[in-house]
């Protein structure tokens, strides 16, 4: 007896020592189901991405809840073979499988309406998971998703600046966000400003307008703003420029319905060439003007306006009008115009219009051509003296008209050759039968100098020789 219960230790013993020994590992499929935690403003769509993760995954299937009071079921997508059926609300079940083999990972994408805020979960309710040879897994973790949706953000009403600057003058009063009504002044100098608007919300926008081309006198700039809600508040500034020192408020008609302010005094730099400074006065205020030396119009300097441009102009102080001095020619050789009015016209012309360099002027055209083909211009040169200068349509040139001086009677070559033909010794004509008898006589006299010349040099050969037979002949003796 003793000895079989010895012999039934030993072999619990043994059992127990190779238990020790020997270890069995058993290998098994695993698995774990993720999702994501979106945050979405509500009204907006959002997505859920579910991942099924795993050593060897072939397949799964499950049934997702949700809360329909958060959430409206819009889609679903995944695999190949992935399928949903959405039969009852608030549930969702899925299917994935792989065709052949398995993978580390198999995905999915739910999309859902957002209804109200608040935060909701999706939650797998039952589900089947299976490795690549159809093999059940029992998954070791299993998530949800958690959905966060939030309230859109309200629209700012903020149309308020928190800063508010101009160049070149001064702000009264000084910036406040609540003021909106400004003034500034700046000198005639300044003929644009620059204005800073800091907006107090950066969701807002701000616009400019009405700082540029400032005109003597009140302007207006405004400055917009434009919250996000599409709320508007204006801002003012009343830019007042200070009026031209040169300014005389007295005004000159140039053209039809265009007036043009008299400067004060003329820079000296901008005298044309043969004119000199001088004083005219105009509705009793003296100005400066400059005047050829015998040319009846003074011109005046016009300040420049919207109507008018800056420039030296003819004036007539009885009917108060003007009209632009005008340059005709290239830059460097150009023409200061006259008033045709003033020349003295040479016989053969006329007053007429003809067109210069596109633009029908007062010229002087021929008299008794019926479309002329030239005209002459009244205008001071480079020389600086006045000059008649006749205008070639085609070549679009000038040339001086004559070098005389003007109101000297030019002399032409036809009116020379009719009024001294006396003056000029006549020519007798020479008959063919005279012609033919000098011919021979220039001939002979010409033989008759070679024939001189011949008898020379043999002379001189002769002396020669003469004189070397008379040393042979002492050398002998």
């Amino acid at each position: 007896m003793r000895k079989n219960i010895m012999r039934l230790f030993v072999a619990a013993m043994l059992t127990v020592i190779m238990a020790c020994c020997f270890s069995v590992t058993s290998y098994a499929a695993s698995a774990s189901l993720w999702f994501t935690d979106p945050t979405v403003q509500v009204g907006s769509n959002v997505s859920v991405t579910v991942d099924v993760k795993g050593d060897d995954i072939g397949g799964y299937e499950m049934h997702l809840s949700f809360d329909t009071a958060y959430l409206d079921f819009l889609s679903a997508s995944g695999g190949g073979n992935f399928s949903y059926q959405s039969n009852s609300p608030g549930v969702l079940r899925v299917v994935d499988y792989m065709s052949s083999g398995s993978s580390a990972k198999m995905s999915f994408t739910l999309t859902f309406k957002t209804k109200k805020t608040g935060t909701t979960r999706i939650n797998p309710s039952g589900y089947v998971f299976s490795d690549g040879g159809g093999t059940p897994i029992t998954p070791y973790a299993v998530g949800y998703s958690e959905i966060k949706i939030i309230p859109v953000p309200q629209a700012s009403s903020d149309a308020t600046l928190k800063g508010l600057t101009m160049s070149g003058g001064t702000l009264s009063p000084a910036f406040s966000a609540n003021v909106y009504n400004y003034t500034a002044n700046v000198d005639f100098s300044v003929t644009s400003v620059a204005v800073t608007a800091l907006k107090n919300h950066n969701g807002a926008s701000v616009y400019v307008s009405g700082t540029e081309s400032l005109a003597v006198g009140e302007n207006t700039v405004t400055i917009t703003v434009t919250a996000e809600n599409g709320a508007k508040q204006n801002y003012y500034i009343k830019v007042t420029r200070g009026k031209n020192p040169l300014s005389t408020d007295v005004f000159l008609t140039v053209g039809e319905g265009k007036r043009g302010e008299v400067s004060k005094t003329i820079s000296g730099d901008i005298v044309p060439r043969g004119f000199e400074a001088t004083t005219i006065t105009l509705n009793g205020v003296e100005v400066g003007a400059v005047k050829y030396a015998d040319n009846a119009k003074p011109a005046v300097y016009l300040l420049g306006s919207d109507t008018v441009n800056a420039g030296l102009y003819y004036v007539d102080a009885s009917s108060m009008t003007a009209s632009p001095i005008e340059y005709l020619g290239p830059a460097v050789s150009s023409l200061l115009v006259l008033d045709i009015n003033t020349a003295e016209i040479p016989e053969g012309y006329e007053i007429g219009t003809f067109s210069v360099n596109g633009a029908q002027r007062e010229v002087l055209v021929p008299s008794r051509a019926e479309e002329p083909n030239h005209c002459l211009v009244y205008a001071i040169g480079s020389a600086g003296t006045k000059q008649l200068y006749m205008y070639d349509p085609i070549e679009k040139s000038f040339q001086r008209y004559s070098f005389a001086e003007m109101g000297e009677p030019e002399t032409t070559e036809e009116e020379t050759e009719t009024t001294s033909p006396e003056t000029e010794p006549e020519t007798p004509e020479i008959t063919e039968s005279q012609e033919k008898e000098t011919q021979p006589t220039e001939k002979s006299e010409g033989g008759f100098g070679m024939f001189v010349w011949i008898l020379i040099i043999i002379g001189a050969l002769i002396v020669i020789l003469g004189g070397i037979a008379l040393i042979m002949g002492f050398r002998q003796s």
